[in-house]
């Protein structure tokens, strides 16, 4: 009989769907019930917005109970003080790096490089203190309540995926992270998607896995997780992702591996064999060009993810869907999305 286990998180798809390919049976509690999430779910329950941290715990904890399954914290919900059997970080883990200000400080003790902080009335990059995904990230001089600010250092935003047991980490790829990708109607640093592999040569590739590897063992993590950074004249670490990541389908496409059963294993002391990519894959994320209805059930096209329902309303700049693409370079997996984006856009 299939084990179980329960998803919470605000988009779980991905994690889902590799779930059920390495044989369980799955349960979702999501904010974003995508057309295409229930094909991979036993039962999937939506989370209503008007639900406190409270209500969202009693909420898991009872589900869990009820059909006897673990629970995978993922997006949004990482730091979730959930009572249950887990099959994901502890929250008090998760919370040691979801606070950028006590990550950075931590990494600083640990003599490991990130942007400086700044506090003076000179420009940076200024972002919350808590979150992700790109979202209410700005260059400033003026740092709200609740956010920190940072040197802006200009280069290449990618990430390095791990899979962590027992206080040690194997890097699994290097991928390229698209943020304000206009192709996909993003702007300023929104996260748009991710390339695997990243393109690089193998003494940056080393040095990227090197610093994530020290980054995920400095604060004791398991699992699948990753590790963001901006790569100029050497990298520096943005921050940890302690659940499964964005970049899920593309290291998938890439490697021919599955990123859950990986991080099933290693709650029995079992870390994988670092995998070499096969081809470069892509997951992109489209953002509604304008407000619109879906009109049509949109599910069974393998290249598109994260689907809307029939019957849907979105908001210009919703994130509306997911692209999927392999090949062989990164110019072509581009235009392939690219295209699909166009088909997607006169289907819907």
């Amino acid at each position: 009989m299939p084990e179980k286990v329960l998803m919470a998180g605000n988009n779980v798809r991905n994690v889902a769907e590799s779930a059920n390919k390495a044989g369980y049976e799955v349960y979702a509690l999501t904010k974003f019930a995508d057309a295409d999430l229930r094909i991979y779910c036993r039962s999937v329950v939506e989370i209503r917005d008007n639900l406190d941290e409270r209500e969202v715990k009693k909420l898991v904890e009872e589900k869990s109970e009820e059909i006897g399954a673990k629970i995978i914290l993922c997006s949004g919900f990482e730091t979730l003080d959930v009572k249950g059997d887990l099959l994901c970080n502890e929250p008090r883990t998760a919370s040691r790096v979801a606070d950028k200000l006590n990550f950075y400080r931590e990494l600083e003790r640990a003599g490991l490089p990130f942007p400086e902080l700044l506090s003076g009335d000179e420009k940076g990059i200024v972002k919350p203190r808590k979150g992700g995904g790109g979202e209410e990230i700005r260059v400033s001089s003026e740092v709200l309540e609740g956010c920190i600010k940072q040197r802006f250092i200009k280069g290449v935003p990618c990430s390095v995926s791990l899979i962590a047991s027992d206080g040690k980490a194997v890097p699994i790829a290097c991928n390229f992270i698209y943020a304000g990708w206009k192709e996909m109607n993003a702007a300023g640093f929104r996260y748009s998607g991710n390339l695997t592999p990243l393109v690089v040569g193998n003494e940056t590739r080393r040095m990227l896995e090197k610093l994530a590897v020290e980054a995920v063992e400095l604060f004791g993590l398991v699992g699948s997780v990753g590790v963001d950074f901006v790569l100029a004249e050497k990298p520096y670490i943005l921050e940890i992702n302690p659940r499964f990541q964005g970049s899920l389908d593309s290291v998938e496409w890439s490697c021919d591996v599955n990123i859950f059963g990986m991080h099933a294993k290693t709650f029995e002391g079992r870390l994988p064999e670092k995998p070499k990519p096969r081809r470069y894959a892509i997951r992109t994320v489209l953002f509604a060009p304008r407000d619109l209805e879906v009109k049509e059930d949109l599910r069974g096209n393998p290249f598109f993810a994260d689907v809307p329902n029939k019957g849907d309303f979105y908001r210009k700049d919703d994130p509306l869907v997911s692209i999927l693409a392999s090949g062989g370079s990164r110019e072509e997996v581009e235009r392939r999305v690219v295209e699909r984006r166009d088909l997607f856009l006169r289907l819907v």
